[in-house]
């Protein structure tokens, strides 16, 4: 019994040092698995790190690229004429811009290749992108006619209108683009081509303005021994006249200048449904922003936005809310603007006027409201074009509107001074 006892007592023990030993393994075992496990997270947090770095720095270096070819792309817009045509031209960031790219500009073919390569702070990340931009007009006036309405153009009384010769595609001469057009009462009305209007008959021998082409204060197209058209020529000038165009569906006059089309629905004549208010704010907004009025309207007005004016650079727009009545001279020939009166517009007899006069209607607003109307009265002088979305009220006037094609030039691309950029569709591009 007493060995048996001891037996007992050796194998209890022995049990016990088994199970210490299990449990020191199990303990060895998660040991090492909780060292791997927070081995394992701290490479992958320090590889989390270095790739969070890496894209901080290709980010950094990326939009100091997206900087510097937003950067080249505006030097080129202010002077594309200062880059060598199918070379490169470097363009220097400024210094204490904190921009460090190196930017390179390739013009051939009228448009300009940009490349712009950045690099983040610490030099270790790079980006190269480029992208190819155009010089663009922010208003094409190349197809404009000297008189354009979205509504009735009865002419009468013995006014002369100096022919876009270009306005519907080279050497096809456009006098008025209107939607009707009938002559009304007794009339003696012509139009004729510039030459015609300078040069022959007794304009032959009116004096000139030396320093333009087109100035003639007693010139007239009546005086000519060759007319377009005149008012002999019909009851309906539109039937008779190849220089007028009447058309049910004329194009939108707002459209036809700025190129943007106001309605949702422009495939109805020009649309006359569904108008985008939107749109056409954003121009009263940007003509209204100089708060020049009615009776500020001079031979002055025009400089705030040449050379060395406030707005220089600015496009020439004004925007007048309410009737305005035009006297005296309104801009100039070195400053034309485009003048949108919204309201009635009347141009007496001693008016003259560069630029383009415009008689915003409210077709526009959705509202019931008047249909604006430009009355002219007595002999003023137009110098550019005139338009207008509603009828013209041409009673008994003897006004000469002559279409200056190297005035309207300074609103357009051909040595205009208001150009945006313009970016091919699809041309951006990653070099990296």
């Amino acid at each position: 019994m007493i060995y048996s006892h001891r037996f007992k007592s050796l194998d209890s023990r022995y049990f016990r040092s088994q199970r210490g030993a299990v449990t020191l393994i199990v303990a060895v075992v998660l040991l090492a698995l909780l060292t791997i496990t927070v081995l394992t997270v701290t490479r992958l947090t320090t590889l989390e790190l270095k790739t969070a770095a890496n894209t901080n720095r290709a980010k950094e270096a990326f939009h100091i690229a997206q900087g510097g070819l937003d950067y080249g792309a505006m030097k080129y817009v202010e002077d594309g004429a200062a880059f060598t045509p199918s070379g490169t031209t470097s363009v220097a960031i400024p210094s204490g811009s904190g921009t460090d790219a190196n930017i390179s500009v390739v013009v051939s073919g009228g448009f300009a290749t940009i490349t712009a390569v950045g690099e983040s702070p610490d030099t270790t990340g790079s980006a190269t992108i480029a992208e190819k931009y155009g010089i663009v007009p922010l208003i094409d006036t190349g197809e404009l006619p000297p008189l354009m309405a979205g509504g009735n153009f009865p002419p009468g009384g013995s006014f002369s209108i100096v022919t876009n010769p270009n306005g519907g595609g080279d050497g096809v001469p456009v006098s008025a683009w209107v939607k009707t057009s009938q002559t009304q009462g007794a009339a003696s009305w012509q139009t004729c081509n510039l030459d015609e209007y300078l040069y022959e008959g007794n304009n032959a021998t009116r004096t000139k303005d030396a320093t333009t082409e087109w100035i003639c204060d007693a010139c007239t197209c009546q005086q000519a021994d060759n007319h377009l058209c005149e008012a002999e020529s019909g009851v309906d000038p539109a039937d008779n006249c190849s220089d007028i165009i009447a058309d049910a569906c004329v194009p939108d006059a707002f459209e036809n200048l700025f190129g943007v089309n106001i309605y949702e629905d422009s495939a109805a004549c020009g649309g006359d449904s569904g108008v985008d208010p939107t749109i056409w704010q954003v121009y009263r907004t940007m003509g209204m922003q100089y708060g020049i009025e009615c009776a500020d309207l001079d031979a002055d007005v025009g400089d705030i936005f040449y050379s060395g004016g406030a707005y220089e650079g600015e496009l020439p727009l004004i925007w007048i809310e309410g009737d305005c009545d035009v006297s005296g001279t309104v801009a100039s020939v070195d400053a034309p603007i485009i003048l949108i009166v919204h309201g009635d517009v009347t141009m007496n007899s001693n008016g003259v006027m560069f630029g383009i006069l415009f008689a915003f209607t409210d077709i526009y607003t959705g509202t019931d409201s008047d249909d604006y109307e430009i009355k002219i009265n007595g002999s003023p002088k137009f110098y550019g074009s005139i338009l207008v979305n509603g009828d013209v009220d041409l009673p008994n006037g003897s006004f000469t509107l002559v279409y200056a094609q190297s005035l309207l030039e300074k609103f357009s691309n051909s040595g205009g001074e208001f150009n945006s950029l313009a970016r091919f569709p699809g041309s951006w591009t990653d070099l990296n």
